[in-house]
């Protein structure tokens, strides 16, 4: 919700950048409670003054952070490498597979701190939109993954294919907290095989077989 002011000072020298990347960099080490305006302006070496006067606050600053991280997580994720000659389970596999290496090569602290921020968002009712966009565009980010799969190995679920982002959206978000609160006890990998093998299986026995010729 980045007010007139500030929208209309996009052409600066990297100053807002700046700032903005000092603000993740704190939230991912310390939390959103510890990136108060003063610290962030440490954090970027720059005059306190300075994020007042390219934000109105704190609330819009966080907001950038979390549209920053959401840019590089679809960026990203976007188009995971795709090996058409394996079979429906293994495929769907590797797709996401592709996806979550970006999370694990990944400062930890900064996917901590896109949990948190969703949560900042939903405790304030003026910025709740942020939260609506984040999940947004991680179903746009599964749509883009799970419609080639989809239409590379024929398949066809009873759920529409929006329907089936949701789901794969909310399973690899899951994923992605549990596998950071409890590393030890969670294999991201093997869930994604699991899901793989479960909907290849379904989509093969729900096949409707074609007609018999005849006599």
């Amino acid at each position: 919700m980045a007010s007139e002011r500030s929208s209309q000072r996009r052409s600066d020298d990297g100053r807002r950048a700046q700032l903005i990347e000092a603000a993740t960099r704190v939230i991912g080490r310390e939390g959103v409670a510890a990136a108060t305006t003063r610290r962030i302006a440490a954090e970027a070496g720059v005059p306190h003054g300075l994020v007042h006067y390219w934000f109105t606050g704190k609330d819009e600053l966080l907001e950038e952070v979390v549209q920053g991280m959401l840019r590089q997580l679809e960026a990203a994720t976007g188009a995971p490498s795709v090996r058409p000659e394996l079979d429906a389970a293994a495929d769907f596999a590797q797709r996401f597979r592709s996806a979550f290496e970006v999370i694990e090569g990944d400062d930890q602290g900064r996917h901590i701190a896109l949990f948190e921020l969703t949560t900042w968002s939903l405790r304030s009712p003026e910025y709740r939109n942020v939260a609506r966009a984040q999940y947004a565009a991680y179903r746009a980010t599964a749509e883009s993954v799970t419609g080639p799969w989809l239409a590379d190995h024929g398949i066809e679920l009873p759920a529409s294919p929006q329907v089936f982002a949701q789901f794969v959206a909310a399973l690899f978000d899951g994923v992605n907290l549990a596998w950071l609160a409890d590393p030890d006890g969670i294999n991201p990998q093997v869930i994604f095989d699991f899901v793989g093998t479960m909907l290849a299986h379904y989509a093969q026995d729900t096949k409707i077989p074609a007609p018999a010729d005849t006599p």
